[in-house]
């Protein structure tokens, strides 16, 4: 297991990134799950920075698991509860014009992961995103 812990804070945002690649490609995670978990760690991340600490800086650990035939990447923050398992569906219809901006990060994680679970713990967000290898 690959673990890195970073600030709640844009700037921090392309290192983490890098850093959660790297540990991916390390565990030998194939290039098609990489780039489809960084893209969700990225909108899932971006959610954090931006709506989990609103009135202060906090930090963010990201661990990364290969077990079982599944790649899983774990992310912990202790900013506002949010569970995006229980977001609602975006609604897809009509024109791109015309729907509400925002909604589309937790929607674009479901489509490119094969889990997503998360828990409330000791006073932490913890979300799981995985992938079937």
């Amino acid at each position: 297991m690959e673990e890195i812990s970073f600030d709640a804070v844009i700037s921090s945002l392309p290192g983490a990134l890098a850093s959660v690649t790297g540990a991916l490609e390390r565990l030998g995670v194939p290039e098609g799950a990489v780039r489809a978990l960084e893209l969700s760690v990225d909108e899932a991340v971006t959610n954090i920075i931006l709506y989990g600490y609103p009135s202060s800086n906090g930090r963010i650990w990201i661990s990364c698991l290969v077990e079982g035939g599944m790649v899983r990447v774990q992310i912990e923050d202790e900013g506002v509860p949010f569970d995006p398992t229980e977001a609602a569906e975006p609604d897809l219809e009509g024109d791109a014009d015309e729907r509400p901006i925002g909604g589309l990060g937790i929607h674009l994680i479901r489509e490119m992961t094969d889990e997503l679970r998360y828990e409330r713990r000791d006073g932490r967000n913890i979300l799981v995103l995985g992938k079937i290898l």
